[in-house]
């Protein structure tokens, strides 16, 4: 990416995996190693940030990590208020000359806080270096844990939020070979009787928390589920017979 500014610094968009320190990839590493800024993402200022517990040990010593808040809520001009003001507060770090860091859970472009920075940075400075860095995403580490394969074949995979229910939800799980539904947590009873009237709930697994304490997973859920899901929460279905 060609920068008009050429003085400005880059920003790195870091995906550090699910949770699991170890799941962290080396490029990730490295890039940490050199930059002179880290952000984190937070839902408010008191909260830890995952992915900067998890980036700690790679930060160079003496580099300040700041807090970003991105608040929880449905309110769209909160929202783009504070999408706006972050941009402007990293576009700011890199007009300084300094290169930067912006952490994410999972992977940097896939349901992640950094991808709507990344759109208002742009808009503010079309010309910004950018540079992300993928990272490891929670449904990937969810096949390994279950030992199943996301896709095998002319098998299609199709990943969607589990935030809207209605026909549009039926009918992704009717055309899709295997599914990952991400963050179904506020309608999640919801979602597990829609699979259960198409006949896949058996072959639906729940997983939540994976490697980030109180790990849960349930593999088949033709008799529901008990406990709490959470945030960090998603259901992986393959229509493939006996899972693999």
């Amino acid at each position: 990416m060609t920068c008009e500014n050429e003085g400005a610094g880059t920003l790195y968009g870091i995906g550090v995996g699910p949770g699991d320190p170890e799941l962290i990839t080396l490029k990730a590493v490295s890039v940490l190693g050199q930059v002179d800024r880290v952000f984190t993402a937070s839902t408010s200022e008191t909260e830890e940030s995952l992915a900067g517990r998890i980036a700690a040990p790679h930060v160079r010593e003496g580099v300040e990590v700041r807090k970003l808040v991105f608040p929880m809520t449905v309110d769209g001009r909160r929202l783009e208020a504070a999408w706006l003001k972050n941009a402007v507060t990293v576009a700011e770090v890199l007009d300084a000359g300094l290169s930067a860091a912006f952490l994410t859970l999972g992977d940097c472009l896939t349901y992640s806080t950094y991808a709507y920075l990344l759109r208002y940075l742009m808009d503010i400075r079309p010309s910004a270096r950018v540079v992300s860095v993928p990272g490891i995403a929670s449904y990937q580490l969810a096949a390994a844990r279950l030992n199943r394969p996301l896709v095998l074949g002319r098998e299609n995979l199709t990943i969607f939020g589990g935030g809207k229910m209605g026909e549009g939800f039926d009918a992704l799980c009717r055309a899709s070979d295997n599914m990952v539904i991400m963050k179904p947590y506020r309608d999640m009873a919801e979602a597990i009787g829609r699979l259960r009237a198409m006949g896949l709930a058996g072959k639906a697994a729940l997983c939540a928390n994976l490697s980030l304490g109180g790990e849960l997973i349930i593999d088949g859920l033709d008799g529901g589920f008990a406990e709490p899901a959470g945030y960090f929460s998603l259901l992986l279905v393959n229509k493939r017979d006996g899972g693999l």
